[in-house]
């Protein structure tokens, strides 16, 4: 008589062998790194080996890259126990100059049944791409811009803005920055840039230290490496505006308010052997002090001179305009008197300039 447990034990074991029958992918590099390469070659590829150590037979499901630059080609034909199949890996360089990272996410039958696979390098930029993207070059550093604009800013407020560059030089070069007021800092990273890797600098930007008011101009230095004198100036741009967002409904209703005689001033017909000067009236109809924080114009040929910046109420002060039209080698003025003040329901008043210049 067949004893019951030796037909269990051998019914449990079974199954268990059953159960242990799967495929396993192992595979022989995970990471693939081109170093650096011209944009010019075109398309690189690498090849990543699995092989089946298991004893049923592999299938690889799918194969997607994070980016379409990316493309993995593999087999769909079932691999045996013991065989090798290989995905092919394709990256395309084309517009994309600098440092790049790439996976690749692998489905089989295993289990685990993803595995993440990488590729990475370093793309030295072909040159129509280079003057694209970076068109302003200083030595082997090439810039995306010369002007940096922060936009609009609170006062008492930072804020943040970027100008990238890029490596075209075969060797590592390190950037940096002078000129720098006191209110703006930059961060240069990395500070070691690579043979045709990008670069980023930071600038923060922090109102409360300065003491200007509107359109606010800076020019700063990049140097491309601390080995090479090769400069350049780059603008940073920013309008400060003061910040009325904290004032109560009492304090509005006792700030000042400003008045001009007029918006526009019209000199005609000038002759360009002299000075024209005009005047503009500025009243206070509030009942805390009217604060001029700042007039000017950005046309060469005109400036602004205020006799008082701080007006009671009921008071009035006197805005001075000038125009010397031998700054200008144009026929015809039309510029803006810009007047900044504290009165939080017209922050900037404008006075269009214009006229006409004779010989």
């Amino acid at each position: 008589m067949i004893n019951c447990k030796s037909i269990l034990c051998a019914s449990m074991m079974a199954i268990a062998a059953v159960a242990q029958a799967a495929p396993e992918a192992t595979w022989l590099t995970k990471s693939h790194d081109f170093g650096a390469f011209d944009e010019d070659m075109g398309k690189v590829s690498c090849d990543f080996k699995v092989v089946n150590t298991g004893d049923e037979p592999l299938m690889i499901l799918a194969a997607r890259a994070t980016c379409g630059c990316t493309v993995p080609a593999y087999t769909r034909d079932p691999i045996a126990p013991g065989d090798t199949a290989t995905i092919t890996v394709t990256y395309d360089p084309a517009g994309r100059p600098g440092k790049f990272t790439k996976k690749i996410h692998v489905d089989t039958n295993t289990e685990p049944s993803r595995m993440t696979l990488a590729i990475k390098g370093v793309v030295i930029g072909a040159t129509n791409t280079l003057r694209a993207r970076f068109p302003i070059e200083v030595g082997p550093l090439k810039l995306r811009n010369t002007m940096v604009p922060f936009g609009e800013i609170a006062k008492g407020r930072v804020k943040t803005a970027f100008l990238d560059a890029y490596n075209q030089s075969p060797d590592t070069i390190y950037p940096s920055v002078s000129n720098l007021p006191d209110y703006i800092k930059v961060d240069a990273a990395p500070a070691a840039v690579p043979p045709g890797e990008q670069m980023t600098f930071t600038f923060f930007y922090d109102s409360s230290r300065s003491d200007d008011w509107g359109l606010c101009t800076d020019e700063i230095i990049i140097l491309s490496d601390n080995e090479t004198p090769v400069t350049m100036p780059v603008s940073l741009t920013a309008i400060l505006n003061e910040d009325f967002s904290k004032l109560t409904p009492e304090q509005r209703e006792k700030a000042p308010r400003i008045a001009l005689s007029t918006n526009a001033v019209d000199f005609e017909e000038m002759s360009r052997d002299k000075i024209h000067t005009a005047e503009v009236t500025v009243d206070n109809f509030g009942k805390e002090p009217l604060i001029i924080r700042k007039a000017y114009s950005v046309d060469p040929a005109v400036t602004v001179k205020v006799n008082k910046d701080k007006i009671k109420n009921g008071s009035q002060g006197k805005i001075e305009i000038k125009v010397d039209p031998s700054k200008s080698a144009d026929e015809l003025l039309n510029a803006r008197v810009i007047i900044i003040t504290n009165d939080p329901d017209r922050p900037q008043s404008t006075v269009r300039v214009v006229g006409e210049y004779i010989d």
